[in-house]
């Protein structure tokens, strides 16, 4: 089910919300017509410095060369470009798949990039560095730079795949539209030093660097100007190969970097990491059960936003649970669980499939109509509720397609069109449109 709360259209596709506002323009969640599927519509509606300084026609034809670009690009690492017109006030526009998450949402990157940011399982971050660097092996084998390589420019599919996004600066086949010197190319931290310099004789390695930066900071937290490259010193998961692959990946000379992305993919391949080290149990946390008497967790839905929401579910500055159980749930008969240390009756399994906030609600009445598990008082668990499923046997190592499951909605709103999420993968919670799709855990008691 789809919300609609504006009649405004770009062209035939009616705007459900902004998502985004670049230099060049807005990006908008949108419908097309008659089946509804949900789409982002990117249209061009310059910054006045911007148009000032390069001109709205030129703007105009780099938008425009963005789009043919995207649109003659195939490959499963890329963002799909489907359509492109003028809408009735003169502005191009081009439509494209529309994600609900993208990597720098999901951990926590801000406009404040030196602060840290929420680390992924190692696992994860190789997974994510894979993809990446195949869509980039694609780019370059067509002679194109894509010169933006960062988190926010990373979508990240149902499925938990990697979707690269915004060409809006690339170099195609050496050739990139005039730009002023005053004019930067790429985003801080995240440019190889070359792009700064000359950002038009730049290659593929710039991207690789960019790749680079990306993937330490993904597995650590940080960026990598803000300490040295050596993770073995600081982390038990990593050898001296890994210190290797970064101190080659993040070389400041582009001779001294991989120079291929393939290259950098087979390096990737070769470097292990102690999978059982992930999973060492955290300390108890002393919220869950005192003196084996059961301590209930907030059980009625909130409408709450920023701070306050962060401290009514108790999480840190980073949106994580400060601590969690070791406990073992006690299964049940008709495929429930109970959680002694909360009192909680958790559903099993779960939704099969992943569904938006609306038809979260539906499958829960679903499953009261039923009376499944002969019970008829289910519901969609708390954000605090959500947390207290982490446990030991949750964080087991196990392949990333089946932790792409660990996505669950919340009954905690965010406003009229926004609900709260768990991510109990990366374990962080956050908010998304109530049209996205996440899985469902129903729970009851408490």
């Amino acid at each position: 089910m789809v919300d609609r709360q504006t009649t405004e259209h770009i062209g035939r596709y009616q705007i459900l919300r902004k998502l985004g506002r670049g230099g060049m323009g807005f990006v908008y969640k949108a419908l097309v017509p008659v089946i509804d599927k949900v789409v982002a519509v990117k249209v061009l509606q310059p910054f006045e410095a911007l148009e000032v300084l390069l001109g709205y026609p030129r703007l105009r034809e780099l938008f425009t060369f963005e789009a043919v670009t995207m649109a003659g690009l195939h490959h499963p690492a890329l963002v799909d470009v489907w359509d492109y017109d003028v809408d009735s006030r003169g502005r191009p526009y081009f439509v494209m798949e529309y994600f609900c998450n993208n990597l720098g949402r999901m951990i926590g990157e801000d406009f404040q990039l030196l602060k840290k940011s929420r680390p992924v399982r190692a696992d994860k971050a190789l997974a994510y560095g894979r993809q990446l660097l195949q869509g980039l092996a694609y780019l370059h084998d067509n002679d194109i730079v894509h010169r933006d390589i960062k988190p926010f420019n990373i979508m990240i599919t149902d499925d938990d795949r990697v979707r690269i996004c915004d060409f809006g600066m690339a170099l195609v086949r050496h050739v990139s539209f005039p730009h002023s010197g005053a004019m930067q190319i790429g985003s801080p931290f995240y440019a190889a030093p070359e792009q700064n310099r000359d950002p038009d004789a730049v290659d593929g390695r710039a991207d690789l660097y960019a790749a680079g930066v990306l993937l330490y900071r993904l597995l650590t937290g940080e960026l990598p100007s803000m300490r040295g490259f050596s993770l073995s010193r600081v982390n038990s998961l990593y050898d001296a190969a890994w210190d290797e692959f970064f101190a080659r990946a993040l070389s400041l000379l582009p001779d001294g970097r991989f120079q291929t992305a393939r290259e950098m993919l087979a390096a990737l391949d070769r470097l292990h990491v102690n999978l059982q080290g992930m999973c060492v149990p955290r300390a108890p946390s002393p919220a869950a059960e005192v003196d084996g008497v059961t301590v209930p967790l907030r059980s009625t839905p909130e409408n709450v936003c920023g701070e306050k929401a962060r401290l009514l579910f108790g999480l840190s500055e980073q949106f994580r649970p400060r601590g969690s159980d070791r406990k073992k749930f006690v299964e049940e008969p008709g495929g429930v669980m109970r959680d002694p240390a909360t009192g909680l009756i958790w559903q099993k399994s779960g939704s099969v499939y992943r569904l938006g906030w609306q038809d979260a609600q539906g499958y829960i009445d679903g499953l009261n109509a039923r009376r499944f598990a002969g019970r008829d008082n289910w519901r969609l668990p708390t954000v605090n509720e959500l947390f207290s499923l982490l446990c030991d046997e949750l964080r087991a190592c196990r392949a990333d397609l089946e932790r792409a499951g660990l996505w669950f909605w919340s009954c905690d709103r965010h406003g009229a069109r926004d609900a709260w999420y768990v991510n109990l993968d990366m374990e962080y919670a956050d908010w998304q449109d109530v049209s996205c799709r996440n899985f469902v855990r129903a729970v009851c008691g408490g």
